[in-house]
């Protein structure tokens, strides 16, 4: 009896963090971004226990066992002199750094990886922050749904630009959501 009701109590605190979530798009899927992550709009790779796995080619990875070299993934041996990788055109060391869609190093921070935003232009922690339309939002909070003041319209990755609507009351010009009254419109 009471490893049933550990269990009830577990599932129950489960579905009650999970339920606190928003649901996000990864392409034509849904994830929780506390389960997955999304690389390239349509590319889930999964959370294992706390350690965000990454994308190499076809395949997720974790670094604390592979590295990624060219999209194939090589065999990470901890406390071995290590080899440099290529990450695109680049030499990178993969004890400090993780190679993202083959041209995007972003650095290894106390063993955990942090991810590229595009559209932001910097690398950030998944365990903080999400990235979605080009902008870096604290977890725990919703993610944009459009573009704010001064962000990059459109906002483009490795694979494709998407077009996003500016927040209300800002307007695109020259690839950028500005205030129209900053150019005489109000």
């Amino acid at each position: 009896m009471p490893h049933l009701l550990a269990l009830a109590l577990t599932t129950f605190v489960s579905l009650s963090v999970v339920g606190a979530e928003t649901l996000m798009n990864c392409g034509s899927s849904m994830y929780f971004p506390s389960q997955y992550t999304c690389f390239d709009d349509n590319f889930l790779c999964p959370i294992v226990n706390n350690e965000v796995y990454v994308r190499c080619g076809p395949a997720c990875y974790s670094v604390k066992q592979y590295t990624c070299s060219s999209n194939t993934l090589q065999p990470y041996v901890s406390g071995q002199p290590t080899t440099l990788e290529k990450c695109g055109s680049t030499q990178f060391d993969p004890a400090k750094n993780v190679c993202l869609d083959n041209s995007q190093l972003c650095p290894i921070m106390q063993g955990n990886v942090t991810l590229f935003c595009y559209g932001a232009g910097t690398c950030y922690s998944p365990y903080q922050s999400g990235c979605a339309l080009g902008q870096i939002y604290p977890l725990g909070t919703p993610a944009p749904t459009c573009v704010g003041l001064d962000g990059t319209n459109p906002i483009c990755d490795p694979t494709e630009c998407l077009e996003v609507a500016c927040c209300k009351g800002l307007i695109n010009i020259a690839d950028k959501c500005r205030d129209p009254c900053d150019f005489g419109g109000c």
